[in-house]
């Protein structure tokens, strides 16, 4: 089974295009139940995608930043053959769209192999990169809401009451036994491939043991830092400006349509080669976090993001952060500043205007009502916006896979109990591994 990987191709709209192209892709309340130019839905692979506009707008010392274009998807790996299927399947959507970018090909030389040279020529490699749970394809996932929804309506269609828990599973294993379109259920889900696991254990240690090579430098350098990074603290100026009303109607209409919701925010980083070089390091470190700490279907606490990943713009003049993630965006943002604000604030205090951090970690989104202020302005509208599997939170395709492992493994009494309960209110997240509940457990 595969694992999951990113795209981002971001390209140059033409001069006097904008309109054009926002018209083109109009907004998510405007097409809510479907949008066919680029049809996602054709691409069996994709889990979520997304299509954004960047205004022009200009950097600290005045350089115009012109206005882009970018594609967004989630998909199951390999990536390759995601691209020449969007350059196929999707290419008269893709012409549509990126005929108004500079450096599409001209019409009479459209044709796949252009359309792919197009789309790996613009291709942005993410910095990091978060994914709730490798090795889930969207096949899987669909599969196994299906497995659920046939054994909830069995249950509820015969009367098994007196019967011992151990009857009642043995009943539903012979339902899916019986059941030519279920069978598959009896056998564990794979996982990712053994080529992959074994790359990311060699990442994995392979990064660990040249931290502790540098160990005794970092040490060195550690007192260097915290005062260079006190210095610019205090000269930080936060942006205390709201954004306008308009703005944030215009962001409340396109959410809550589904259990899941989206958000995209972009900012300039703040000056000087110190943030520039603070802010690798620390997306290096949340992207290896993100690999190989949370990877269990949380994230510092979190989990409710499906996909989440961060990613340069106009030459790292700018970060862009975009999720994927269940439930409303106050909801979203309380748990961040409940479970994950020093991860947040490691991040992004290094951007432009954010509200003001001490030693990296504290203060920051602490500040709710600052947080909360300052997050509409760097927010940017998703202009389409297509998951696979809109009507799944986080939760429901953890519990949904527990359910087919359960059909399968060797369970004590408790156990049966346990998974009989996930067909009711029992749905029970996996535990995080030791790191990450460490890691959570400091405030």
């Amino acid at each position: 089974m595969p694992h999951q990987e990113a795209l981002t191709v971001v390209a140059t709209i033409k001069p006097g295009q904008v309109e054009a192209v926002e018209t083109l892709l109009g907004t998510i309340k405007d097409h809510v139940d479907t949008w066919d130019i680029i049809p996602f839905a054709e691409l069996a692979h994709i889990h979520f995608a997304r299509l954004v506009v960047f205004n022009e707008t200009t950097d600290r010392n005045g350089h115009t930043l012109p206005a882009r274009v970018a594609l967004m998807t989630n998909v199951d790996a390999p990536l390759e053959a995601h691209i020449k299927a969007l350059a196929g399947v999707c290419g008269t959507g893709l012409d549509a769209v990126f005929s108004h970018c500079e450096a599409y090909p001209e019409s009479s030389e459209r044709v796949p192999a252009t359309r792919e040279t197009f789309l790996k020529d613009h291709m942005v490699g993410h910095r990091a990169f978060y994914v709730n749970r490798q090795g889930r394809t969207v096949q899987q996932i669909r599969q196994e809401d299906e497995l659920r929804r046939a054994i909830d309506d069995y249950l509820n269609a015969v009367d098994l009451s007196g019967q011992s828990p151990e009857s009642v599973r043995n009943s539903i294993v012979d339902l899916v036994r019986r059941r030519t379109d279920l069978s598959w259920a009896l056998t564990p889900a794979e996982g990712p491939t053994l080529a992959w696991r074994i790359t990311e254990a060699l990442h994995q240690v392979g990064i660990a043991v040249g931290m502790l090579v540098l160990l005794p430098l970092l040490l060195v350098l550690l007192p260097f830092f915290v005062i260079l990074l006190r210095a610019h603290e205090k000269q930080d100026v936060p942006d205390p400006s709201p954004a306008l009303p308009d703005a944030v109607r215009t962001f409340r209409a396109d959410e809550d349509y589904w259990v899941q919701n989206q958000i995209i925010a972009v900012g300039l980083f703040k000056p000087g080669w110190f943030r520039w070089l603070t802010a690798r390091v620390i997306l290096a470190m949340t992207d290896y976090a993100c690999r190989h700490i949370y990877n269990r279907g949380s994230l510092s606490g979190l989990n409710t993001i499906h996909f989440a990943r961060w990613v340069p713009l106009d030459e790292s003049r700018r970060l862009f952060f975009s999720s994927n993630y269940d439930g409303s965006l106050e909801s979203y943002m309380n748990d961040f500043i409940d479970k994950a604000s020093w991860g947040l604030n490691a991040i992004f205090s290094n951007g432009a205007g954010f509200p003001r951090t001490a030693f990296l970690f504290c203060g920051g989104i602490t500040d709710e009502i600052a947080y909360k202020r300052f997050l509409p302005t760097r927010q940017v509208q998703s202009r389409v916006w297509y998951s696979a599997y809109p009507h799944l939170s986080t939760k429901n395709i953890a519990n949904n896979a527990e359910i087919r492992r359960g059909l399968s493994d060797t369970l004590d009494l408790e156990g049966v109990n346990r998974w009989l309960r996930r067909f009711g209110v029992g749905n029970q997240l996996p535990a995080s591994g030791l790191s990450a509940r460490f890691l959570d457990s400091i405030r």
